[in-house]
């Protein structure tokens, strides 16, 4: 579970809380403003930078021209859209990936829609890519870059959903893309049931990944003229199952799994046999390393109290190390590298440390800052963050973080507790400008690591199963009843707050634990779970994957409507004794807004204090300003009326 804080920790973080000097808080905006830069590549010669920033409330792709600092910035943008990533094939083009949710016209339907952009490394002539597929006004995403083309930097491969005459339907192919004309050609076809192409950089499709209807997961090797059945999992409930790409020989796949002690490990599939390349014995891996130019797997982290990159190759470690010792404490990410590493791009950020971008050059150790994410927050701005572990009642070891709002003295505080998303999500150290905002108000917020959540090995992610009600619900409580115990929340001034799972554990503490909590806010949270699951069945199709996540969280079957009902808050709106706001984007195509409409309906039927606001044109990750800002005043306004500041 993590290392225990020690008393002595918690102590210093108490005192640091207290004599912190006090100011005037940051309005909404400098939290809720988006980062000013993320997503940062540099072209392959060193002398482009683009990046992912907003302008007028959007985000794009921004340009630098660092040869020439102070330089005019040049812009990648689509009109309607947001800009989602961008990288470099070659050092003349560049590549923006877009997407905006639309509604479709006949069904009244909202649908996620995704496109390529190529462009000069200055912004100019861009070029819709695979702008050729038969298909691409009905294909929902052109957007699926598969790989680099080594021998060609002009050259990309991309996969689409495509259907021939003749086919049993829809598949998943593999394309060629010149990034200058936008042109594609087919290279391989798949079957219906292809979820994705892993090819070796050479326009070689070396494996492809099949999900029959019997939730079968195939991973294909392509050997010469034929496809030939390589290994199988099981991927019925969604047991994490990762394909990464090959490693870094080329000569076999990166699996991410299970290692036999139940934690989520790095392994390489090749033709003959699997072997673990990376685990750690206390946390899942999180993320994979990919080298940014020929996507092998060079590296990999994992999430203990921060995320911990861990690189295989001795070279790239000691970069690794070299960064975290000039920027101690923080989570230290190298972002990019040109072709010859004479320049790399680093993103660190910790809780007190928004995220900022640096330079670093090698041969001289020079680091230098690029730009800061929130300009408008400082160290003094921010809550000091710990980690606060505590026990639950049946003994589970639980791992949580404490931040505390500057300028106060840790004792009998309003506070918030703040569960994740997911649920297989997690918390750790790491600058949040949701919680961030809610201390600067004055608030202690707690953000558990409930049972359930990822990262931990699937022992701990399957406890939270059937547990929504229960278990998991008592994780939240008790972590509440540790604050009040070691006396630093008042009891009678503790909200619960969270946003999409985190949304619906806030709905369900204020009717399945009603006398705990002053309040609570649930931000785009399920709410009636039979609906939810019959809209997921929905939209998936023949191959039914995402049920059967979900039914293996919820522990029941989409048949079980009783069972369902019981662990819906929307079903019993008359036990909820406190005020509820409710929050969702009205273009939420993960939780559809249905959900929030169903809750508020049910408690203003009961009689219930529930107040509604509908954010207008964003999405369930909260991608727009206006709407950020908007929730965080919502949010703040609630809080003070109903637990105080």
């Amino acid at each position: 579970m993590g290392s225990a804080f020690p008393a002595a920790g918690l102590a210093a973080l108490l005192s640091m809380a207290a004599v912190t000097a006090a100011a005037a808080s940051p309005p909404a905006e400098a939290f809720g403003n988006l980062p000013a830069i993320e997503g940062a590549r540099i072209s392959p010669d060193g002398g482009h930078l683009a990046a992912i920033e907003p302008v007028d409330g959007r985000p794009v792709v921004e340009i630098y021209d660092l040869a020439n600092p102070g330089s005019r910035i040049h812009s990648l943008a689509m009109q309607g859209a947001q800009a989602d990533l961008a990288f470099w094939p070659n050092d003349q083009r560049l590549i923006g990936i877009f997407h905006a949710n639309l509604h479709d016209r006949w069904s009244q339907s909202i649908n996620r829609w995704s496109r390529a952009v190529s462009a000069h490394s200055e912004g100019a002539n861009p070029t819709l890519l695979m702008w050729d597929l038969l298909s691409i006004r009905q294909n929902l995403s052109t957007a699926h870059f598969v790989d680099f083309d080594l021998d060609d930097g002009n050259i990309i491969y991309m996969a689409a959903m495509e259907e021939f005459e003749g086919s049993d339907g829809p598949s998943l192919n593999l394309y060629r893309v010149d990034v200058s004309s936008g042109k594609s050609q087919l290279v391989e076809v798949g079957r219906p049931g292809t979820v994705q192409w892993i090819a070796n950089g050479h326009g070689y499709a070396f494996m492809r990944v099949d999900l029959d209807r019997d939730l079968q997961m195939h991973v294909l090797f392509h050997d010469e003229d034929k496809w030939e059945d390589l290994a199988k999992f099981d991927a019925r409930g969604g047991l994490r199952i990762g394909f990464d790409g090959l490693n870094a020989k080329g000569d076999a796949l990166v699996i991410e799994h299970a290692n036999a002690g139940g934690m989520g490990s790095l392994f390489q599939l090749g033709a003959k046999d699997e072997t673990e390349l990376f685990s750690n014995p206390e946390y899942d891996v999180a993320t994979v390393l990919p080298d940014e130019r020929t996507r092998r797997v060079i590296g990999a982290a994992y999430a203990a109290d921060k995320l911990e990159y861990r690189y295989f190759d001795p070279h790239m470690a000691k970069l690794q190390s070299d960064l975290e010792r000039a920027l101690p404490g923080c989570s230290v990410n190298i972002e990019s590298m040109d072709a010859a590493q004479h320049t790399v791009v680093v993103e660190a950020d910790g809780p007190r440390d928004p995220p900022a971008l640096y330079l670093y050059n090698p041969a001289t150790a020079v680091l230098s800052t690029f730009k800061l994410a929130y300009p408008d927050l400082s160290k003094d701005d921010l809550g000091s963050a710990a980690p606060y572990p505590y026990t639950a009642r049946d003994g589970t070891k639980l791992h949580a973080y404490l931040t505390l709002p500057p300028g106060k003295p840790a004792r009998n505080l309003p506070t918030i507790v703040f569960p994740h998303g997911g649920p297989a999500a997690r918390d750790m150290l790491a600058f949040d400008w949701w919680a961030q905002f809610m201390a600067s108000r004055g608030y202690a917020v707690l953000q558990p690591n409930f049972r359930g959540s990822a990262g931990y090995g699937s022992a701990f992610l399957l406890a939270g199963d059937g547990q929504w009600t229960g278990a998991v619900l008592n994780d939240l409580t008790d972590g509440a009843a540790k604050l009040e115990a070691d006396g630093i929340a008042d009891p009678k001034r503790v909200c619960v707050v969270g946003a999409s799972y985190g949304g619906y554990a806030a709905l369900a503490a204020a009717t399945f634990a009603p006398d705990v909590f002053a309040c609570a806010v649930s931000f785009a949270g399920l709410s009636d779970l039979g609906p939810w699951l019959d809209w997921v069945a929905g939209s998936e199709g023949d191959v039914q994957e995402g049920l059967s996540v979900w039914e293996r969280r919820i522990g029941a079957a989409r048949s079980d409507t009783a069972k369902l009902q019981a662990m819906s808050p929307a079903h019993h709106a008359r036990n909820v004794k406190i005020p509820v706001l409710l929050i969702h984007s009205e273009k939420d195509v993960t939780v559809p807004i249905a959900q929030s409409e169903i809750e508020n309906d049910e408690l203003r039927l009961a009689g219930r204090d529930v107040e509604f606001v509908r954010l207008s044109g964003d999405d369930h990750y909260l991608s727009l300003p206006q709407t950020r800002i908007q929730l965080l005043k919502e949010i703040e306004k609630f809080l003070a009326a109903h637990i105080g500041n």
